[in-house]
């Protein structure tokens, strides 16, 4: 799920996985705040989930989806902004029981936040805070609960429950230097607390920061991004 679905950054990656993945990749160019603050781009998100599952019975718009998607194998998948989209999407598709099971979701760098930090681990530099807080305000204006916002605050929330995940594996990849690192490993551990009955695994990737591996896509550690995704999606390969 991501919002440049049409930026040579992202077709990089994106073709890169595809092929180690051996899997067909559907981009979401959902519509982005301020012009379109949230929830425009979850149900942006949403509503293009709900238009590929058209072709579940072969008959839908786009032939070369009816040919080569195999819906008993759907995985939702993020970096950043995208991350977060992806898990809502997860969890709403459990409550208003899509017509596919999702079979994964792979959250790469999650954008979740809270007022306050999530754990005795996480340091938070000054500025980066009023970088994520800033970036938020834009999304979401109207926001009463500012950064501490259901849709933001996804780990540290009591109020955000996970049982209800809607898929059975998670992956999580988080970067070492990334001021999201601790939201994702605390994701993940609240993720095996809830009752929810499915897999979670957590890849770190030391000294990296946010969304590296589209920065800085031939190093070592970014093909290790989307050698982790390809294994993740294609177990039995």
């Amino acid at each position: 799920m991501d919002s440049l679905s049409f930026s040579p950054t992202y077709h990089t990656f994106l073709t890169s996985a595809v092929a180690a993945a051996y899997c067909l990749a559907i981009s979401v160019n959902y519509r982005r705040a301020p012009e379109f603050p949230i929830p425009i781009p979850y149900e942006d998100s949403w509503d293009s989930l709900k238009w590929v599952l058209t072709h579940i019975t072969g008959t839908g718009p786009e032939t070369w989806i009816n040919k080569h998607c195999d819906f008993g194998k759907v995985f939702l998948a993020g970096d950043s902004a995208g991350g977060n989209i992806a898990h809502h999407l997860t969890i709403r598709a459990e409550r208003e029981k899509l017509e596919t099971v999702i079979s994964g979701i792979i959250l790469i760098h999650p954008y979740f936040w809270g007022k306050t930090p999530i754990d005795e681990f996480e340091v938070r530099d000054v500025g980066k805070t009023k970088g994520v807080e800033g970036s938020w305000r834009v999304a979401s204006p109207n926001s009463k609960e500012g950064v501490d916002d259901p849709w933001l605050n996804v780990v540290g929330s009591e109020s955000s429950d996970l049982s209800g995940l809607g898929c059975g594996r998670v992956l999580v990849m988080v970067a070492g230097d990334d001021v999201f690192v601790r939201q994702g490993w605390c994701y993940a551990a609240k993720l095996k607390k809830s009752g929810w009955e499915g897999e979670v695994e957590v890849m770190e990737t030391k000294n990296e920061g946010h969304v590296f591996h589209l920065k800085n896509p031939n190093t070592d550690n970014a093909r290790q991004v989307v050698k982790k995704l390809a294994e993740f999606v294609d177990r039995k390969r």
